[in-house]
C-alpha cells in the first residue's frame, strides 16, 4: 500500500512539472540571442541558409573561384602555377582582334590558315567571311583555323599578332602568361595560370561583343550551325560563358562566369579530369555561402539634406559599394545617413557625412558621402 501511494505521488509531481513546462514554452519561430544584442527572430529559411557548404574536393590540380564584382578570391589551389592553357588562349585572341581590327573586315581564308591545325567548322581555302563570323567560330566552336585567319588578317601575319597578344598580357600585368600561337596548342611558351586566366575572363566578359557571343549555346555564322563547347550554358542556371580548352598536356580546362540575382562569380579550372563537374561544385559553393550586397545612393527624396542656409543638396557616393555577405544576412542590412557638415556651398570633393552600413546589428562598413548637383 505504501509503495502504491508513493508511486501515485510521484506521478502527480511529474504531471505538474510537465504542465508548468508547457505554460513556459513559446510557440513562435526560433530566436537567436547574443549577450546584449536584442532578440531577433529567425525564419526556418534563414536557419537552413546558415548551414555553410564546405570547400569542395576537385579533380583539377589548379583552380580559382572569385566574385566577379569585388574581385575577392574565395577558393584557390595552385592559382599562380604556370600550366598549358589550351583553347582558353582564344579569349586573348578575341580581345586583341577587337582592339586592333574591325568586325566588318572581310577575311579570305588562305591555305596557310589551315596548315597544321584542324578546322572543326571545315573552313575552306578561298572562302570569304567577316571578322565577326570568324569570332563566332573561334569562341563558340573553338575553331583553330579561325584563330589563324583572324591573326593573319588583323596583323598581316600570325607571328606579329602573337606578339600583340603578349604585349596585351604584359599591359594587363599578367606575370604568369605567355603565348606562342593564337589557338592554344601545347607549346613550352604557351602557358598561363588560373589567376591570370580569371583576370582575362573578367576582361573578356567586360567586352560586350565577346560577352554576347560566349553566352550563346548555339548560333549560325556563314551558313554553319555552331554548337558551343561549353555544356554549362544549357545545364547550369545563370551560366553566361566563357571558354573551354582541352589538349593532351593541358587536360580539361574551363573558364566560367555565372550571373544570378545574388551576384556574379568567375572560376577557372586547369588540368581537370571533369571540368564541368568541378566548375559546378565551385559555383555551388559560391552561391550557397556568398551573396553580393550592392549599396548606392540614387537621386531621390531620401538622399538630400539642407545646409545652414536651408538650401537643399543631393548626396551620393563615389561610385557604388559592393560587399560579400552570407545569403541569409541580406534581410538584416540597415543603412544610415549621417550628415556631419551642413555648411553652405559644400565642395563636391569634401565629404559632408558618412553612410553607415550595419549587418545583423553590427557595423559592416562606413563610406564618405558627398554633396552633388541636385
Amino acid at each position: 500500500m505504501h509503495k502504491t501511494a508513493s508511486w501515485f505521488g510521484h506521478k502527480h509531481i511529474l504531471l505538474l512539472l510537465s504542465l508548468l513546462s508547457l505554460l513556459s514554452t513559446g510557440f513562435g519561430p526560433s530566436v537567436l540571442t547574443d549577450s546584449d544584442m536584442p532578440v531577433r527572430r529567425v525564419t526556418p529559411y534563414q536557419l537552413r541558409m546558415m548551414r555553410e557548404i564546405p570547400s569542395p574536393e576537385l579533380s583539377a590540380p589548379a583552380y580559382i573561384l572569385a566574385n566577379a564584382a569585388t574581385g575577392e578570391i574565395l577558393l584557390a589551389k595552385n592559382m599562380h602555377e604556370r600550366r598549358s592553357v589550351a583553347s582558353m588562349t582564344k579569349m586573348v585572341t578575341a580581345l586583341v582582334a577587337l582592339e586592333r581590327g574591325r568586325q566588318d573586315q572581310m577575311v579570305t581564308i588562305e591555305a596557310r590558315d589551315l596548315r597544321g591545325v584542324y578546322s572543326v567548322m571545315l573552313l575552306r581555302s578561298g572562302e570569304e567571311l567577316t571578322l565577326r563570323q570568324l569570332l563566332f567560330m573561334l569562341l563558340i566552336s573553338s575553331d583553330n583555323a579561325a584563330a589563324n585567319a583572324i591573326a593573319r588578317a588583323v596583323a598581316g601575319d600570325v607571328r606579329t599578332f602573337v606578339g600583340w597578344m603578349n604585349e596585351y598580357a604584359q599591359r594587363m600585368g599578367l606575370a604568369d602568361t605567355h603565348f606562342a600561337n593564337p589557338y592554344g596548342y601545347d607549346h613550352p611558351e604557351n602557358y598561363s595560370s588560373a589567376f591570370d586566366m580569371a583576370i582575362i575572363g573578367r576582361l573578356a566578359m567586360a567586352n560586350p561583343v565577346i560577352a554576347d557571343i560566349v553566352r550563346r549555346p548555339e548560333a549560325i555564322a556563314a551558313w554553319r550551325n555552331l554548337i558551343s563547347t561549353n555544356e554549362l550554358l544549357n545545364t547550369y542556371s545563370g551560366a553566361i560563358g566563357i571558354k573551354t580548352g582541352t589538349t593532351p598536356q593541358a587536360g580539361e580546362c574551363l573558364a566560367t562566369m555565372v550571373n544570378r540575382p545574388t551576384g556574379r562569380a568567375i572560376s577557372v579550372v586547369m588540368g581537370s579530369e571533369h571540368r564541368f563537374h568541378d566548375t559546378r561544385m565551385l559555383m555551388d559553393y559560391h552561391y550557397a555561402n556568398f551573396a553580393e550586397l550592392n549599396i548606392a545612393l540614387p537621386y531621390n527624396a531620401l538622399n538630400r539634406y539642407q545646409d545652414l542656409e536651408y538650401n537643399w543638396h543631393a548626396i551620393g557616393l563615389r561610385g557604388s559599394l559592393t560587399v560579400l555577405v552570407k545569403p541569409w544576412q541580406l534581410d538584416t542590412v540597415r543603412v544610415y545617413r549621417q550628415i556631419d557638415n551642413i555648411a553652405p556651398n559644400p565642395s563636391q570633393d569634401e565629404p559632408i557625412g558618412r553612410l553607415i552600413v550595419s549587418l545583423d546589428g553590427r557595423l559592416l562598413t562606413e563610406v564618405p558621402m558627398y554633396a552633388r548637383p541636385d
